[in-house]
């Protein structure tokens, strides 16, 4: 072994990461750009590195000290620990859709394959990184902690103040503080760790870091299960990013097992010029053409409503009767949620409750042409004995949770036991379930909820090992790879993400759903907290707000109500038939004011924090502006302050231009003023009520 090997793999293994002069010699090196991001790779000392990182709207170099991602130093083969001798074998570039440089490497005892793959996608967006790792023995091995990305940030400007941005998932409901804004000065270390089943205040795995308003970069993980991205100040000149699947307590292993891949999760990290919204917008635009499944419906992010408002007392009457009001207030979407079935785990129409089975509500729905959607927590096991319920008590299925269940154990009337992912016989089970739910009952959107990826399983005959993020890990693949067989086979079906509402909030789910649940709690401040948040780092249409009944004493409380879950996907988690006629016609032309100005806008137009964030008292605002149709809208809301006048500094306006404003429930007289003066000065607004609303019509002129 040769001096250098041998040093690398003292480093590897004790977790070393050496920086190299930006003088020094880099072997293989390839570029890879997006329309904000051009990056190097190439390898030192023999592994895959990150060698530059430049923002291309205004030069900013972000690499300048860079370092190697260390590979793997051992495995184990029948329980003995092996050192592995990585030998570089070759680099395969494609530019088709992008472009893509894979660094392929062998072992040759074990017989392994690794190859580490980058790729940039035409438009906006960042450069991302995977790991694959191939077993072409004929033998089950073991493999420790691969991590997806390490690199060596530089801010570009020296001295300098870097803040690092992150935001908390709604996690049922959205604590005071929501996004985090920390000074990443020397010696600082920041770690975000994300669990598949938040608690308050977990981070969605997303970081930026922001110099001043000249820019950043930001990371992310397109991951479901353990991850965590962990930022290190070494000194003010350098920190150490590294992001990928959580090591835990003890000793990371998964099993591979011959002719198996392990894939270390996607990074991503982009460069971007402006402010933190700057960055957003750019990374929404990416998430939305490469990430986010394809939208085969033009209305997109429809307006929903959903039965919950009733909680479990749905019933086909009550079906029926909401569908009839959905219809006439112009919803697109009615959505049966939890309490339609015979009982949890047992995903077959309740007939006492629906007499002429589901399909019978969903061809009515479809009759008044609206979509029909359902509720189905298929992971979740409960106590049936029929044949076709997924059941703790069955010989059969006993296996398939994470531990025994004593006899008399039952489930609630909406959650039971978490099934393993893990295992297979429970993964075909899921699958072949799923696909009789929406063929039997006509299905245009699946709704997930509840705890769908465990952390722990005692079971040994699982996939998985014992160590909580393989497990995570193994049932998180499991869950991917039948979402991705149930968008093969039914290119139209909406997804949706709710799992107790913003606990699981990430790119990987992402990938595999059209939609999120923001927050679990349904209140006007809980939906424009979670909406702030979570529109940092996922597009605007894919964050959804339930609105609840919090109709308030005025007519203008009641439109509050409805527009502070009306900025991105809006569900409507009511029993509307129970609203006034003066409400029912304000509902309907708030919805049609949806459908014709702040839908396009959702879809197409950057977004905008204009205030501090929502805390029911004082005003807050956020602001769509689209440059290509020159529209744009912004929302205001005044909280339970006395101030009834306040004055907003609007963004991403052209200074030269002059726009024509116009105020919804003329609240204000129409003017026209200038991009400058909007920008510098503000657009003053007078709201005479408390927690009342606005919205505001921009035209360029």
């Amino acid at each position: 072994m040769t001096g250098i090997m041998l040093l690398l793999l003292v480093l590897q293994t004790f977790g070393g990461a050496p920086t190299m002069p930006k003088t020094a010699k880099y072997l293989h090196q390839k570029r890879l750009s997006s329309q904000d991001t051009s990056a190097v790779v190439g390898l030192i000392g023999g592994c895959p590195a990150l060698l530059s990182l430049k923002c291309r709207a205004n030069g900013d170099e972000w690499v300048a000290y860079p370092v190697h991602i260390p590979l793997i130093s051992s495995a184990e083969v029948n329980g003995a620990s092996m050192l592995l001798q990585w030998r570089f074998s070759g680099v395969e570039t494609e530019r088709k859709g992008g472009t893509r440089v894979a660094f392929l490497f062998s072992s040759e005892n074990p017989r392994l394959e690794l190859r580490s793959v980058w790729t940039t996608r035409p438009g906006p967006g960042p450069l991302t990184h995977w790991i694959e790792v191939s077993n072409h023995s004929d033998r089950e091995v073991i493999l420790p902690l691969q991590e997806s990305l390490v690199c060596s940030i530089t801010p570009p400007t020296l001295p300098s103040s870097l803040q690092a941005w992150w935001v908390e998932r709604g996690g049922g409901t959205p604590t005071d503080t929501g996004v985090h804004r920390e000074d990443l000065n020397a010696g600082r270390q920041i770690t975000l760790t994300s669990t598949p089943r938040a608690e308050r205040n977990e981070p969605i795995p997303w970081l930026a870091l922001q110099l001043g308003d000249r820019g950043g970069i930001y990371i992310g993980i397109q991951f479901s299960g353990l991850t965590r991205i962990d930022a290190r100040a070494e000194n003010s000149q350098r920190i150490i990013l590294t992001a990928g699947l959580h090591p835990g307590n003890s000793p990371f292993r998964t099993r591979l097992l011959s002719g198996e891949t392990f894939t270390a999760p996607p990074v991503f990290i982009g460069a971007y010029a402006g402010s933190v919204d700057d960055g957003a917008n750019r990374l929404h635009r990416y998430v939305e053409r490469h990430i986010r499944p394809p939208v085969r419906d033009r209305r997109y992010p429809l307006l929903v409503n959903n039965s919950w408002g009733s909680g479990m007392a749905v019933d086909e009457a009550l079906a029926v009767r909401m569908i009839n009001d959905a219809a006439n207030l112009g919803l697109e979407l009615f959505h049966v949620d939890a309490g339609w079935y015979r009982t949890v785990g047992d995903w077959h129409t309740d007939l006492q409750k629906f007499p002429n089975g589901l399909e019978t509500v969903a061809k009515y729905a479809k009759s008044k042409g609206l979509k029909f959607g359902l509720w189905v927590a298929w992971t979740q096991g409960g106590a049936s004995q029929r044949p076709e319920a997924l059941s703790v008590h069955k010989p059969d299925m006993r296996s398939w949770f994470p531990h025994d269940l004593p006899q008399d154990w039952k489930p609630s009337d909406f959650t039971g036991e978490c099934v393993c992912l893990a295992c297979p016989s429970a993964e075909q089970w899921c699958l072949r379930e799923l696909r009789r739910i929406i063929r039997d009952y006509q299905l245009d959107l699946l709704e997930h909820d509840q705890w769908m990826l465990l952390e722990n399983c005692s079971r040994t005959d699982h996939t998985h090992t014992n160590h909580p993020t393989d497990v995570s890990y193994r049932c998180t693949t499991a869950y991917y790879r039948i979402y991705d067989a149930l968008r093969r086979e039914f290119p139209d079906l909406l997804f949706e993400d709710c799992l107790n509402g913003g606990r699981m909030v990430d790119f990987g789910v992402a990938a595999r759903v059209h939609y999120i649940c923001a927050t679990d709690t349904y209140d006007p401040l809980s939906n424009r907290r979670s909406f702030w948040d979570t529109s940092y780092p996922l597009p605007p249409s894919m964050v959804e707000s339930y609105v609840g009944h919090y109709p308030g004493r005025t007519l203008a409380n009641f439109v509050y109500m409805l527009r502070s879950g009306m900025m991105g996907w809006c569900t409507i988690m009511c029993d509307t038939t129970q609203w006034t006629e003066e409400q029912h016609r304000a509902a309907k032309r708030q919805f049609q004011v949806y459908k014709q100005w702040i839908r396009p806008l959702i879809n197409r137009a950057n977004l905008y924090h204009l205030t501090d964030r929502p805390d029911g008292v004082r005003w807050d605002a956020v602001q769509y502006f689209d440059p290509a149709s020159k529209r744009g809208v912004v929302f205001v809301f005044r909280g339970t302050t006395k101030e009834d006048t306040h004055t907003l500094k609007l963004k991403g306006l052209n200074p030269t231009r002059t726009y024509q404003i116009r105020f919804e429930d003329k609240t204000n007289p129409d003017t026209a003023l200038s991009g400058k003066q909007l920008m510098q000065d503000g657009l003053t607004i007078k709201l005479p009520e408390t927690e009342s609303s606005e919205l505001v019509y921009l035209e360029e002129q």
